[in-house]
């Protein structure tokens, strides 16, 4: 039990974004496995890659970088820095995206309620 428990990130497992592969993705909890309403997954993007403009319909955002430096762009607001220490809350139907990778980034990433 402890090892669904306690997770190191070294050991979890990484698959490639569904629309561009340089991007790894990995889901910590989804309805779908663990029956929890929400999904909290961790993304990797590399220096000079992103994320392309897209918004979550249904779900709430809750973006809270980690590690590593990022322009992020918010419909209605503008331009921002992504980095440790921000926390992005970008509700259901709003455009954002991740571009200027400065420095890789990785983010942790939670939509409520699930979009997995």
């Amino acid at each position: 039990m402890q090892d669904q428990i306690v997770l190191k990130v070294e050991d979890l497992q990484w698959d490639d974004h569904p629309i561009n592969d340089l991007i790894k993705l990995c889901f910590l909890l989804t309805k779908k496995r663990h029956g929890v309403e929400g999904t909290v997954m961790m993304a990797r993007v590399p220096v000079g890659d992103g994320i392309a403009e897209h918004n979550h319909e249904e779900a709430h955002d809750l973006i809270i970088p980690i590690a590593g430096k990022a322009k992020f762009w918010i419909n209605g607001l503008g331009e921002f820095t992504m980095e440790k220490g921000v926390v992005f809350s970008i509700p259901p139907g709003i455009s954002h995206r991740l571009f200027d990778v400065t420095e890789d980034i990785e983010i942790l990433d939670v939509y409520i309620p699930p979009i997995l």
